[in-house]
């Protein structure tokens, strides 16, 4: 089988998956949260960091899901847009609420 950036993705993706032991929605879930967690970390002294570690997790799903889309395509002509938005609302739910404790707590008089 030829190796192309398709078949890189995919066949990683399978090995997380295999590897860990989990759902794919587990995986979404534990990724979406550890990249935002790491993005947080390393942006803490920016002023906006957590935001941007949300905006940097939000397009790499986006990424990510676009190409599951492009994958659904070739095999079945449409988009599978509950997939794309169960899998976004995974991996966004906990950097989402986060960032939202964030900004309320920054909002706190002291």
């Amino acid at each position: 089988m030829e190796l192309t950036w398709r078949n890189f993705w995919f066949e990683s993706k399978a090995e997380i998956k295999a590897a860990l032991g989990m759902s794919e929605d587990m995986i979404h879930v534990h990724f979406g949260l550890a990249l935002f967690l790491i993005g947080a970390v390393l942006l803490r002294n920016r002023r906006k960091g957590v935001l941007i570690a949300w905006c940097v997790g939000a397009f790499l799903q986006i990424v990510n899901e676009v190409l599951d889309a492009r994958e659904w395509i070739n095999w079945t002509g449409n988009v599978n847009w509950s997939e794309f938005l169960k899998d976004t609302g995974a991996t966004l739910f906990w950097p989402t609420v986060l960032v939202l404790i964030w900004r309320w707590i920054g909002r706190r008089p002291s």
